[in-house]
C-alpha cells in the first residue's frame, strides 16, 4: 500500500474558492428570476397609457379649480373618531346637500376611498375610519363636479384646510 501524497491538492469540489466563484453568478440568476416573477404577478397601477384622456382630465380639473377660486371657496376638514366633518366657506348659493370627499393614497390605488358628506345645516359630515399613519390626497367636490377643493393630509394630522389649487399638474 502506498502512503498518501502530502503534496497532492484536494479535489476542486472540496475547496472554498470554486464554490464562491460559482455562487456569484448563481445569485444574479436567482435574483433575476425573482424580479421577473414579481414583475409579471403584480399590478402596474402607476403606469398609464392613455395620455389624451389624462390631458382632458387635467384641463377639466383646471376649469373646476378656477370655478372654486371665482366663488372664493375653501373648506376645513376635521377628522374625528370614525368620521369626517367639513365646513365650507365661500359665496356658493345655494349650498349643495351632498358633497363627495375623495381620499387618494399616493402610491396604492387599492386604498383610495370616496365618502359622501351630508349637510346638517352648518357642516358636512361623513363616516370613515382612516389610518392616521398614512398620507392622503384629499378632494371635495359637489355631485355635478362643477368645482373642487383639494389638499394633502399628512400622516397623523386631525385637520386640513382645503382650497382650489393654483395649478392642477399632478393633482
Amino acid at each position: 500500500m502506498s502512503a498518501p501524497d502530502a503534496n497532492r491538492p484536494e479535489p476542486w469540489f472540496r475547496q472554498f474558492w470554486p464554490w464562491f466563484l460559482i455562487a456569484l453568478p448563481l445569485t444574479a440568476v436567482v435574483g433575476s428570476m425573482v424580479t421577473i416573477y414579481l414583475a409579471t404577478t403584480r399590478s402596474h397601477s402607476m403606469v398609464v397609457d392613455d395620455y389624451a384622456r389624462i390631458g382632458l382630465s387635467t384641463q377639466l380639473r383646471q376649469e373646476r379649480d378656477r370655478r372654486a377660486r371665482e366663488l372664493g371657496l375653501s373648506a376645513q376638514l376635521e377628522i374625528t373618531h370614525g368620521g369626517l366633518v367639513a365646513r365650507l366657506d365661500g359665496a356658493l348659493r345655494p349650498r349643495p346637500d351632498v358633497l363627495f370627499l375623495t381620499l387618494s393614497h399616493p402610491t396604492q390605488a387599492n386604498k383610495d376611498r370616496r365618502v359622501e358628506l351630508v349637510t346638517d345645516g352648518s357642516a358636512y359630515q361623513g363616516r370613515l375610519e382612516l389610518p392616521s399613519s398614512e398620507r392622503w390626497y384629499v378632494q371635495i367636490e359637489p355631485s355635478d363636479l362643477s368645482w373642487r377643493l383639494a389638499g394633502e393630509l399628512s400622516a397623523g394630522a386631525q385637520t386640513l384646510d382645503l382650497s382650489a389649487p393654483e395649478s392642477s399638474v399632478g393633482n
